[in-house]
């Protein structure tokens, strides 16, 4: 089973992305929510997880700019994948700049679901 941790500070993504989910990988997941990097940080002490999804925009206009840095730093080289609605942003054309596994525009990430996106190993 994989486990999964979203960080994104809108919980109706959470409802989507799981359904998106069970839609792909039917039971084979664990989906936990951190609707903050700060909540996220708790969850990565206690809990080991086989990929993170990260909303590229979290409250107060936080990117994955600002929060890549802080995760990649506790995350013991877990794939980080990020999300986001809108990926014209400089540093989400490509992967390497941020260092990730990848990014994904959230009108896309279902079929990238389906494609094996986060069956990582």
């Amino acid at each position: 089973m994989i486990s999964i941790l979203l960080i994104d500070d809108d919980e109706t993504e959470y409802h989507l992305i799981n359904r998106m989910m069970e839609d792909c990988y039917d039971k084979g997941f664990l989906l936990r929510y951190a609707n903050s990097l700060d909540r996220a940080k708790t969850l990565l002490k206690d809990i080991s997880f086989d990929v993170i999804l990260l909303d590229d925009k979290l409250g107060r206009g936080v990117t994955a700019q600002e929060t890549v840095p802080d995760l990649k730093a506790i995350t013991n080289n877990v794939p980080l994948i990020i999300i986001s609605s809108i990926v014209d942003a400089h540093y989400l054309r490509d992967k390497t700049i941020l260092n990730v596994y990848d990014i994904v525009d959230k009108f896309h990430l279902q079929d990238k679901m389906a494609q094996g996106l986060l069956l990582t190993s």
